[in-house]
């Protein structure tokens, strides 16, 4: 009687401690994911008033140079109550020493006879820890307001057999985000796109509907491709 007794404790303290663990054992491995925004292969040197190079799809030419800036960069309180204001000018470049022999490539490339010049831009107003966008409404109560770009003319570049290439020198955009004053996951992100079209992920996250590690917009070999920084005050 004895034997079985000891038996029964001790399938009974095996049941207990297989309980407990049951309970803790979601905690133990569970861990906290990373903010999305911290685990993306991009560069984050974006300063007011510092040009910065990024790199872009050309058609026929492959990942071109091209430069950007944001200036005129201020925060201040907001009109309403517990928000702040941001405002902001961007301003990029489209210009390089363009080569007869590239003016050639890029007229005469498949992708750009089907209309896909590629040399794209892009800004975006991120959130650190979801990485998706925050142009639309958005629960981080962000709003981002802006107009339409200001190009210089048209530059034309030819090459010897009648091939030409039209591109403006610059463009300029004002910006103003509207956050709450306790939102410190703002960020600002510029650059260029290893697509030549915007892809359907792409829209999605302007729609706030995918995140930036999923765009074209980003690159997982090349960081210069995209330019970031945080909105800190």
């Amino acid at each position: 009687m004895k034997k079985d007794s000891r038996k029964r404790l001790t399938v009974f303290l095996l049941a207990v401690v297989m309980a407990f663990g049951g309970i803790f054992l979601p905690s133990r491995v569970e861990a906290a994911s990373k903010p999305h925004m911290k685990t993306v292969n991009v560069k984050w040197d974006l300063k007011k008033n510092k040009t910065v190079t990024y790199k872009t799809r050309c058609a026929g030419l492959g990942m071109v140079k091209q430069k950007a800036k944001i200036t005129d960069y201020k925060i201040r309180d907001s009109k309403k109550k517990g928000y702040k204001e941001l405002t902001f000018t961007m301003k990029v470049t489209y210009q390089w020493n363009m080569s007869k022999n590239q003016v050639h490539k890029i007229a005469n490339s498949p992708e750009s006879l089907q209309g896909k010049r590629g040399i794209m831009f892009f800004w975006a107003l991120v959130d650190y820890d979801s990485g998706k966008c925050l142009a639309k409404k958005n629960k981080k109560k962000v709003v981002a307001e802006y107009g339409d770009w200001v190009y210089s003319p048209l530059k034309y570049y030819y090459d010897d057999d009648g091939c030409w290439v039209s591109l403006p020198q610059n463009g300029s955009l004002k910006v103003k985000v509207t956050y709450p004053k306790d939102y410190k996951g703002l960020c600002i992100g510029i650059g260029g796109s290893t697509g030549l079209v915007q892809t359907a992920k792409d829209k999605k996250f302007f729609e706030g509907k995918a995140v930036f590690g999923k765009t074209s917009y980003y690159s997982k070999k090349d960081k210069s491709v995209a330019h970031f920084m945080r909105v800190t005050k």
